[in-house]
């Protein structure tokens, strides 16, 4: 599922729990650039991790536009499309 900021993959949870994976690219900067975002990325799902009744393994991959971005922006982006994603699996 394509965003403005991301592309996702997602599963239905083999796990009692939500799982995340995140990548980026070296295209996406050097190496701090890249730890932030994924840092960034990590705390959204934290903090949302409790939308969805049942767990949903998600995979998730970095665009180039998420460089300039705000948090807010960031997170508004990321929650939609976990929301969808969600509703796709069945969540």
């Amino acid at each position: 599922m394509h965003s403005s900021f991301f592309v996702l993959f997602g599963l239905p949870g083999a796990t009692p729990t939500s799982r995340l994976g995140i990548t980026a690219t070296k295209k996406f900067g050097h190496a701090v650039a890249r730890n932030r975002i994924k840092r960034v990325v990590r705390e959204i799902f934290r903090n949302n991790r409790g939308v969805a009744a049942s767990p949903v393994d998600v995979v998730v991959n970095v665009k180039m536009d998420a460089r300039e971005q705000s948090y807010d922006r960031l997170e508004s982006d990321l929650v939609s499309r976990l929301g969808e994603l969600r509703r796709r699996l069945g969540a």
